[in-house]
């Protein structure tokens, strides 16, 4: 276990900090997939959830019965979770990757905000518009300052990098 002492001691902070949160960004769309193609009605159990729990209205459409929307659904999210996945890999690499993993995010939050101002009986929206911009900055503000001190060509390179 001295390489996980050698990652949480280096001097490159911010790409440990990258490479932390982005692992959890990485599961966090890597296993929502899975049960998107699997059990969408996990998924959509936990929106409706949410969106009792912020008092909204029932919500009664029958989402998990879409096979369209849940493949999309679940294409969306295999790629924000390869994207992620790309950037770990290599920041100095795939930094292009980092726009349209952010446009994606983004875009999912505008609509998710879109949709509670067009029904605001539905808090859950609001909820995961929130979110998803959060998500995107921090892709955004962890993959940039990562990118920035191993690319600066600072003396101590992180203690663990891939590729």
């Amino acid at each position: 276990m001295s390489w996980l002492g050698k990652f949480w001691g280096q001097e490159a902070r911010a790409y440990r900090n990258f490479q932390l949160v982005f692992t959890i960004l990485t599961l966090n769309f890597a296993i929502p997939t899975l049960s998107y193609i699997f059990a969408p009605e996990v998924a959509v159990g936990q929106f409706i959830q949410l969106n009792e729990m912020l008092g909204g209205s029932p919500y009664t459409v029958d989402e998990a019965a879409s096979h369209l929307w849940r493949y999309l659904g679940a294409a969306n999210v295999a790629t924000l979770a390869f994207m992620c996945a790309l950037l770990q890999v290599n920041v100095n690499r795939f930094y292009a990757v980092l726009v349209p993993l952010t446009f994606m995010k983004a875009l999912a939050a505008t609509l998710w905000l879109a949709g509670f101002v067009a029904q605001p009986e539905y808090p859950a929206f609001l909820a995961a518009a929130i979110l998803d911009y959060v998500t995107s900055g921090a892709f955004v503000f962890f993959a940039t300052r990562a990118h920035r001190e191993i690319s600066s060509g600072a003396e101590h390179l992180p203690a663990l990098r891939f590729a």
